[in-house]
């Protein structure tokens, strides 16, 4: 088994932030990440099969993310792509899986910067190919330079759809709708003023908005899907409008042809990493829900355990970096690579520069607020586990059968035991806890997370037993 001073998980904004700092001060630096490609998914990058002309013309974010990327090409940084970090063991020991094979490796200190998942939100007939995520879309775009569809309908809360809208209408797809499940929709004078002097993010708000109007996409606040239509695959969308608490108005449905759906209700932290590392959670509903306990320095629960960005709580690519550079700072102090009081001025201004992301995240966070009334869209038939292929009738009886709890509903039901290991479905699972009880959502403790946390090929376990 080998060391390293400082273990980097994560190749997104956080986690990029958090190596290159750590590096600059001298500390030898493994950062990892599942993907073939760093930047995450705010920074998602063109694999190097593809050949790109000009970083700039791909957008603001691509070329900022190719300069970090840079620069940490041309540092001592080691870098694992394509390897996953799949268990977390005493002494801050990490199980990996790369190249068909298993190992450890053992960090003086850790910082975890998974990232965060988006949101299920389940329906008729949202398993149907053709529904997906808006990150889902945007990987296919932008790194596999694949067009999901032809004529689409996006649906949601937030900005991000006005981003993946303008996305689709730059591949080239026709957008039959965006609708926005709020009656306040970003581009609304009040969240335009709350945004004021937040220029960067304003003007990129705006170009979305102009883009997607330019090209005559119809945008309607207030309004969610409520089935998906189709045999073999999706055929057409039935929307409706809801009142301020989403809340579906009778009368209103309406149907649009469609090949593709795509979803974007928000995030939630991808906690299951410091979880097996025994890091305390706490439950935060404006920051995602479930969130990982950390002091002002982004110390978990766990001596020598950090996080940064998403998996800290929901707060977009500004706070990810800023909470990133706080992270490798103290653990650099912890390592003794710098003085107690080493880099004070500059940590400073990252606390300075945080205090003001955070305001324009929590912002975001006001726009991309769900209400629970978004969950009655769930009929008896609606599958709810995607992997075990278990319906929302078979989680309410189990619920009802005296099994509230996640684990109880998994025993029960399966649900969670699949694939994905409750990542789908477990948010879903607790909303039906909370809807059918009445129990809060934060009284609803998460499964415990066992390794490994995704699946790896049995040889690959079998082979690194003794290693």
């Amino acid at each position: 088994m080998r060391e390293a001073e400082v273990v980097v998980v994560g190749g997104g904004p956080a986690g990029l932030t958090a190596a290159l700092e750590a590096a600059a001060a001298g500390a030898q630096v493994v950062l990892i990440d599942e993907y073939l490609t760093l930047g995450g998914q705010y920074y998602k990058q063109v694999p190097a099969g593809f050949r790109i002309t000009s970083a700039g013309a791909e957008g603001a974010e691509y070329a900022e993310g190719t300069a970090l990327i840079e620069k940490l090409r041309a540092s001592k940084i080691e870098t694992l792509l394509g390897t996953l970090v799949w268990g977390i063991f005493d002494e801050r020991t990490l199980a990996l899986y790369r190249n068909d094979a298993t190992e450890r490796l053992q960090a003086g200190q850790l910082i975890l910067a998974p990232g965060a998942q988006e949101v299920p939100v389940a329906f008729p007939g949202w398993t149907l190919p053709g529904v997906m995520m808006g990150g889902a879309a945007q990987a296919l775009m932008v790194s596999q330079r694949i067009l999901p569809g032809e004529r689409v309908v996006l649906a949601g809360a937030g900005p991000l759809q006005l981003k993946v809208a303008s996305q689709f209408v730059e591949a080239g797809a026709a957008v039959a709708a965006v609708c926005e499940a709020s009656s306040k929709p970003p581009m609304s004078m009040e969240n335009a003023l709350r945004a004021f002097g937040h220029w960067g993010k304003m003007r990129e708000g705006l170009e979305y908005w102009l883009k997607i109007k330019k090209a005559g996409v119809p945008y309607h606040a207030h309004q969610v899907p409520v089935r998906a239509l189709g045999n073999e695959e999706l055929e057409a969308v039935v929307v409706a409008e809801v009142d301020a608490e989403w809340k579906v108005l009778p009368g209103t449905e309406r149907t649009i042809e469609a090949d593709t759906l795509c979803l974007s209700y928000g995030f939630v932290p991808a906690t299951q990493l410091p979880r097996l590392a025994g890091c305390r959670m706490q439950y935060e509903a404006e920051a995602g829900g479930w969130v990982t306990q950390h002091d002002a320095n982004q110390e978990t629960s766990v001596a020598g355990i950090y996080v940064a960005g998403e998996v800290a709580g929901i707060g977009g690519a500004d706070v990810a970096e800023e909470e990133g550079r706080l992270a490798a700072i103290a653990a650099l102090r912890a390592l003794k690579r710098i003085p107690a009081d080493g880099l004070r001025k500059q940590e400073e201004k990252c606390r300075a520069r945080l205090a003001e992301a955070r305001k324009f995240a929590q912002l975001t966070r006001d726009m991309m607020r769900l209400q629970p009334a978004l969950f009655d869209l769930m009929t008896d038939d609606t599958v709810i586990c995607r992997c075990e292929e278990v319906t929302a009738q078979s989680v309410r009886a189990a619920i009802a059968e005296g099994e509230p709890t996640l684990r109880g509903v998994k025993i029960r039901t399966r649900a969670g035991m699949g694939y994905c290991q409750g990542r789908m479905c477990g948010s879903l699972i607790s909303r039906l806890i909370a809807r059918q009880t009445g129990t809060p959502l934060d009284r609803i403790e998460l499964d415990t997370p066992r390794p490994p946390v995704k699946p790896i090929p049995l040889s690959a376990l079998a082979a690194g037993v003794d290693k």
